[in-house]
């Protein structure tokens, strides 16, 4: 999607991102943690959605299936070039709802050390207002903003993935990045427990994609693409840099902590 020129109101935001883009993928560069071995390490990408169930809309018409699928091909990319050869991109097909256990059950066949499945935000209905962009009537909201983390009580990991996702909660504070706080409010199909206030871990424990994984799994909503503001500022590449650069970096963390676990137990099996 291009940016038009609505787009100059938020050119402070993005130039003040780039920077802190610039600042974190330098630092991306230094030595792994100790006890990390990032090609020993099996990750999981998951695109959110598919081809045939794009998700949800964005204020400007495009489909969250294109955001999702770019920002997770640019992750892949960055954790690849920090070391991470067993970085594995999902991308899955189909329009029903068995598509969804398709990807714990290749994550879990794969013997992955981590499942991230990276997803953009929509609002409930009755937050929303209609306008016109380009001709068309879109949905848009512009009352929330920001990202947020779910983990599930279901997974068989799921204090390691409160773990991660309190690791990736705080490189996106560093980074200045805010967590929304909508999924609080007391409406239907919201009232989450927010689990980690620090770094905006929420519970949500019957996503299928958390619920069936044998491996810690976050699921990631990167932004809110129904806020117009919003919209822009994900669109843009060093928005992208700064989220991709976190994920880097709790990886990186979370790769030596559970390494590390592991090393005694694979001492112990060498005696």
């Amino acid at each position: 999607m291009r940016i038009t020129r609505s787009a100059r109101s938020s050119t402070v935001a993005i130039a003040v991102l780039a920077i802190g883009a610039l600042m974190t993928l330098t630092a991306g560069a230094a030595p792994q943690p100790a006890g990390c071995e990032p090609e020993r390490f099996k990750i999981v990408l998951d695109v959110g959605h598919t081809v045939e169930n794009q998700g949800a809309t964005s204020a400007r018409g495009v489909k969250e299936y294109v955001f999702n699928l770019r920002l997770a091909k640019e992750m892949e990319s960055a954790l690849k070039d920090a070391g991470f050869a067993q970085t594995h991109l999902f991308i899955t097909h189909g329009a029903t709802r068995a598509q969804l256990f398709t990807r714990p059950e290749r994550a879990n066949a794969l013997g992955a050390d981590l499942f991230v499945s990276i997803h953009h935000n929509d609002v409930q209905e009755r937050y929303k207002s209609k306008w016109k962009y380009e001709g068309q009537t879109q949905s848009y909201s512009d009352t929330f903003s920001g990202h947020s983390l779910f983990v599930s009580r279901e997974n068989a990991r799921f204090s390691d993935s409160l773990d991660f996702g309190h690791l990736l909660g705080l490189e996106l504070k560093a980074r200045g990045l805010v967590y929304t706080r909508h999924h609080l409010e007391d409406v239907p199909g919201e009232r989450r427990q927010l689990l980690d206030p620090e770094g905006g871990v929420y519970r949500y424990d019957r996503l299928v994609v958390l619920m069936h994984t044998k491996m810690p799994a976050l699921l990631v909503e990167t932004g809110i693409i129904v806020n117009r503001a919003d919209e822009l500022v994900l669109e843009s590449p060093e928005r992208r840099a700064l989220f991709t650069s976190a994920m880097v970096a709790a990886v990186q963390t979370f790769c030596g902590t559970q390494q590390a676990k592991l090393s005694p137990r694979l001492t112990r099996s060498r005696k």
